[in-house]
């Protein structure tokens, strides 16, 4: 056998394979420190000891004879032998570890989660299929008893297993029962391996014993890991099953309802850890959801399942003319995040039984590709004369074929339509969303007439995260500025000369029912009443920037103050087909970039301009990132920043390119609501036009004048009466040298 690093200078007896089921913690630990330092080159078995499990004829397997919903299971054909012949077998300490880093990573062998493949070789083991040659191979079952004692051999003396950084480790105990429940069903489904049935009965329940106690730190409240509790939950379920014995699970009603009240934010999402994770939270959390709901039946699962689908619609927007979804990655807490795309191939869909909750929760549906294009991509695998591609170290997970084949169909293109347009960003053009985290933890959700903005406030907690304003949207252009959470330049933010990053701090914010921070304070429980312009205020803890946020119907204004040099950075997602353009008459090719002085930029997507405007000529510049998204980088991350002393007012304004044509090219917006009592109207005018305007905004309740508006400035004005203003009238006279081009707008407001 080739060489395998030394993991100590120990010297143990041979023992046979049943011998070793006595190895775990203490024999490690005998071995001395090296044991917990990551192992060098590895290498597979050479069959010393095992014989080898035979690889795949040349040819196959034969495309066309998996049934449709088991196509998932021709990349782990393709490792079977590797991971088979991976165990180790003329090594007396290490004997039965899968050695060759298919699973999880540090590839160790205290790393007890890489040995959760026993269950894939068990069911290629037993399961009789006219494309599996490995159905009842002895040198397979033979391969199996030594991982499964060597398995085994890791469990604790509490009954958990180990991970190389603890000794007891919640999610390696609780996705190892779902495993092993997994491995004793394949073995009993052909009576293999009797003695080994017996062992892993005994383990099984030591293992659930121990997830169970709630006097354990994994129990404390509020629950910190959901995800983990609720795998190692369904491995308790699947563990009850397979042994037999319902009184395994009696307690997991108990559990599941300790889950539902401290497992899971106001806000909707699961906690992992304590705070949001996209990742987390969708392909892993809902799918192991959905086994446990499957197991018990217990309707407060649908009711967690609800909750978080409620939650979604305000953190995962839809993108027009795109495969997917757009993340609010901002909020996210420990996975990278970015978009979504909806892959029909069954090779990525980890997210598959998460859809056994549709019947109760339609809008779960909404997170997988549709039925047609499942269906689409099944025929082409099964017609294709490509070699089938293997799994990829370190991640073939042995989860994805355990739910593949059970999930639910997908939902149909016209049912995916008509639940996109009921969520509420999509569905209503005028809300605010205000919620709160189990920890010290905001999000707010406004939506306008003219975009939609996702805010995280409060504590950060980590330094994925990034506060403040994150993610602006439109339900028919699609995302203009977003915010990630992985790089040093990813996000929206201010950055001061001295080195403060206003999004990698904790904010304290207020909220005001006015134009500015002056305004009457507003509390948050009322926001949802703010149906005119309301400004939040968010201050960094170390008092470095304050940013004031002004919600106007048609845009924002982001004005922040530093109190000395600094620059604005916002990270745009820009399309192939978007102009961007500064007001000096710099035009940027889309995956370009540029270095201007100027007092505007913009960017116009199909009938939509998004103007960003600061006022004044300051040193401006795009840059595109290296960072592209969905099929083809077809949305490429850009950075936009202006540069300035300590003061700056940006405004952001979606305007309707239809109405910047005419005599004059200038917007005009009106909206209307109720408080107190009082009609209210607010009248937004832009000047897009190369000379200055005087603005005239004439309506019911009354008429304003404003002069010498420059090109990219605007006026916003608010009327009050006691009827409700139902047409607005905005006249643009041009002020420049030349003979006065004038243009009207009417705003039809009822």
């Amino acid at each position: 056998m080739s060489q395998r690093q030394s993991f100590g200078a120990t010297a143990l007896p041979p023992l046979s394979r049943r011998g070793f089921l006595g190895i775990g913690a203490a024999t490690i630990a005998a071995l001395g420190a090296d044991a917990l330092s990551a192992p060098g080159a590895l290498a597979t078995s050479e069959g010393t000891v095992l014989p080898l499990v035979d690889a795949l004829p040349d040819g196959a397997p034969d495309r066309t004879a998996f049934a449709p919903n088991e196509q998932v299971f021709g990349q782990y054909l393709l490792i079977l032998a590797p991971l088979a012949n991976s165990v180790v077998d003329d090594d007396p300490e290490l004997f039965g570890w899968m050695e060759d880093g298919w699973w999880r990573t540090p590839n160790h062998p205290r790393n007890s989660r890489i040995m959760e493949h026993v269950a894939t070789l068990s069911w290629f083991l037993v399961n009789e299929r006219p494309w599996n040659p490995y159905y009842l191979d002895p040198n397979l079952e033979a391969r199996l008893d030594a991982a499964i004692g060597y398995y085994l051999g890791l469990q604790g003396p509490r009954g958990a297993w180990p991970v190389t950084y603890e000794e007891e480790s919640l999610a390696t105990t609780g996705f190892g029962l779902v495993s092993l429940g997994n491995l004793q069903r394949d073995l009993k489904s052909e009576n293999l391996l009797p003695d080994r049935q017996v062992e892993l009965e005994a383990s099984m329940r030591h293992a659930a014993q121990w997830l169970m106690d709630t006097s354990l730190r994994h129990w404390a409240t509020p629950l910190q890991l959901t995800n983990q509790l609720v795998g190692g939950l369904a491995g308790v379920g699947h563990a009850s099953v397979v042994i037999g014995d319902p009184q395994l699970a009696a307690d997991l009603d108990d559990r599941i309802a300790l889950l539902a009240a401290q497992g899971q934010a106001p806000a909707g999402y699961f906690h992992d850890p304590l705070i949001y994770d996209n990742g987390y939270n969708s392909d892993v959390m809902m799918p192991d959801l959905a086994d446990l709901y499957q197991l018990t039946g217990n309707p407060q699962l649908v009711d967690m399942a609800r909750k978080w689908a409620d939650f979604a619609q305000y953190v995962m927007l839809p993108e027009p003319g795109a495969p997917g979804w757009v993340n609010f990655a901002a909020a996210s807490a420990r996975n990278s995040t970015s978009t979504r795309t909806l892959y029909p191939d069954d090779a990525r869909d980890r997210y598959a039984l998460a859809r056994a909750f549709v019947p109760e929760v339609p809008g779960l549906g909404l997170y997988s590709s549709s039925r047609e294009d499942k269906a689409a991509s099944r025929a082409e695998w099964a017609a294709s004369t490509e070699p089938i591609p293997p799994l990829v170290k370190p991640n073939a997970s042995p989860r994805l074929y355990m739910h593949v084949p059970m999930a639910p169909e997908n939902l149909g293109r016209a049912e995916l339509d008509a639940l996109t347009a009921q969520l509420r960003p999509v569905a209503e053009e005028t809300f605010t969303e205000y919620r709160e985290g189990t920890a010290d933890q905001q999000l707010l959700f406004v939506r306008r007439p003219g975009y939609y903005l996702a805010n995280l406030l409060g504590r950060r907690y980590n330094d994925r995260i990034r506060s403040g304003t994150g993610l602006l949207w439109h339900p028919t252009a699609g995302t203009v500025v977003l915010s990630l959470n992985n790089v040093a330049d990813d996000h929206w933010t201010t950055m001061t000369a001295s080195g403060a990053d206003s999004a990698l701090t904790d904010l304290v914010a207020t909220f005001h029912d006015g134009v500015d921070a002056g305004a009457p304070q507003l509390d948050p429980a009322d926001l949802a009443d703010a149906l005119g312009p309301f400004t939040a205020r968010y201050v960094s803890v170390a008092g470095a920037v304050t940013t004031d946020v002004l919600h106007r119907h048609d845009g924002i204004v982001r004005t922040v103050a530093t109190g000395g040099a600094a620059t604005e950075v916002v990270p745009l997602l820009v399309q192939a087909g978007d102009v961007l353009e500064f007001s000096d008459g710099t035009v940027v090719e889309a995956g370009g970039a540029a270095d201007v002085t100027a007092s505007w930029f913009s960017l116009t997507r199909g009938d939509l301009r998004f103007l960003f405007s600061w006022g004044t000529d300051r040193a401006a510049g795009v840059e595109t990132t290296q960072r592209a998204y969905f099929p083809g980088g077809t949305h490429t991350h850009t950075l936009l920043r202006v540069a300035h002393e300590g003061d700056l007012a940006m405004a952001i304004t979606t305007i309707g390119v239809a109405q910047t044509t005419g005599p004059v090219a200038f917007s005009g917006t009106a909206q209307t609501w109720t408080a107190d009592g009082t009609q209210h109207a607010a009248v937004h005018a832009v000047n897009l036009d190369t000379a200055p305007v005087d603005l005239r905004i004439v309506t019911s309740a009354g008429t304003r004048l404003v002069r010498d508006v420059a090109p990219g400035a605007s006026a916003y004005e608010l009327f009050s009466a006691a009827r409700r203003v139902r047409a607005v009238s905005v006249i643009a006279t041009t002020r420049d040298s030349g003979p006065p081009r004038v243009h009207v707008h009417r705003i039809d407001t009822a």
